[in-house]
């Protein structure tokens, strides 16, 4: 397979995933972020990179469980998010225990602030926690040579950084400068 072919699917899931931060709704965010999982996925299958595709795999189902959530989901949230980030941290450590690998540990933590911020229901706050998880996500990406999605995780915290400021509020009235 041609090197350029990880690359593009890689570019295309960092679009999709960009993307993700400049909508407005919650449930837009996520069925974005989904979308963008799934085309990383594919492109560290073809890289080879297992890790991060095994923990973006888990990444998904606790993306879409958090933008579905059932009426079970909602009353046990805290125990249902917990379960998910337990069994994603076991897998995470199994597969570096595995390959022997310090730098598998660096997909767990991404995972983790990227899809935890989705159990949150305030907008600003997803931005901020998944901006924490964009450096974890760039170091693995470029030392497993997916470095269309290293650029994407830079452009990633640049565009999570524009919706933050986009979406911001306005100042109430009386804090606003008067010019006279």
């Amino acid at each position: 397979m041609p090197p350029i072919i990880p690359q593009v699917v890689g570019l295309l899931a960092v679009a999709t995933f960009l993307l993700s931060y400049q909508q407005k709704k919650r449930r837009h965010i996520i069925l974005f972020n989904v979308t963008s999982r799934v085309l990383y996925i594919l492109q560290y299958l073809l890289l080879g990179a297992f890790s991060g595709a095994v923990l973006d795999v888990m990444g998904a189902v606790s993306s879409v469980l958090a933008g579905k959530k059932s009426s079970f989901t909602k009353r046990q949230q805290l125990a249902v998010l917990l379960s998910l980030n337990a069994v994603i941290v076991a897998v995470g450590l199994l597969i570096a225990w595995w390959n022997k690998s310090l730098l598998d540990l660096l997909p767990i933590a991404g995972v983790l602030l990227h899809t935890g911020a989705f159990w949150i229901s305030n907008e600003k706050i997803i931005r901020r926690i998944s901006l924490l998880g964009s450096p974890f996500w760039f170091v693995y990406n470029f030392c497993s040579a997916a470095y269309g999605s290293a650029v994407g995780d830079v452009l990633t915290m640049v565009s999570i950084l524009i919706a933050m400021v986009k979406y911001r509020k306005e100042p109430a009235p009386h804090e606003r400068e008067t010019t006279a």
